[in-house]
């Protein structure tokens, strides 16, 4: 399939078409099959990454995320420049927080172990600590509120596991706690949501 490079865009919408069967592919193999060069299908890439339409798997290869499935089957049209409040792409990473939250924006009301579940991958360690702070750290900046209610626990003696709710699902980019400053950076919107008062 060969893509006019010319024409603003054109590589990125080809490359969301591409990719929307929910295939992985390598830059390499992105190339071959648009029949552009390697820095074209990363500069592609790229900008799907800064609409948050793009993941990269950790395997390398590349696949489209929720949102970039949605938006290839409502047949979108990429414009030349990445969608943002800074104008800048970010790369989206694999971490275990980027997992957890995506877990959160489908669950809407989850228990730590709920996420944990979700997010961990085999070799990962110490998943259910980065999660309860990660949590924890939500919740001062008010993107998770705490429930009242507890979800029954297993042993006689358990008081329940703690329930959380998703309060500001901003978008697909997994807010970042920056401990120097004690701020929420929200990637989706471009603010820091200050956590001073915990």
């Amino acid at each position: 399939m060969m893509v006019s490079t010319r024409k603003p865009g054109a590589v990125p919408t080809a490359l969301l078409r591409h990719l929307s069967d929910g295939k992985c592919s390598s830059i390499g193999e992105i190339a071959t099959a648009l029949e552009v060069s390697s820095r074209q299908a990363n500069d592609g890439a790229r900008n799907l990454f800064g609409r948050g339409f793009l993941l990269k798997a950790a395997s390398g290869c590349f696949h489209l995320s929720e949102d970039g499935l949605v938006a290839a089957k409502s047949g979108a049209v990429i414009s030349s420049g990445p969608k943002g409040a800074t104008g800048k792409v970010r790369v989206q990473r694999d971490t275990f927080r980027e997992r957890a939250w995506a877990a959160m924006r489908v669950n809407r009301t989850f228990t730590i172990g709920i996420i944990v579940c979700a997010a961990e991958r085999e070799g990962e360690t110490n998943c259910r600590e980065n999660a309860r702070k990660y949590i924890a750290q939500l919740c001062w900046a008010g993107f998770v509120k705490e429930d009242r209610r507890r979800v029954p626990g297993t042993a006689l003696t358990s008081n329940g596991f703690k329930l959380f709710t998703l309060a500001k699902n901003t978008g697909t980019r997994a807010p970042v706690f920056r401990a120097a400053t004690r701020v929420i950076h929200d990637f989706n919107t471009g603010e820091d949501v200050s956590c001073q008062s915990r």
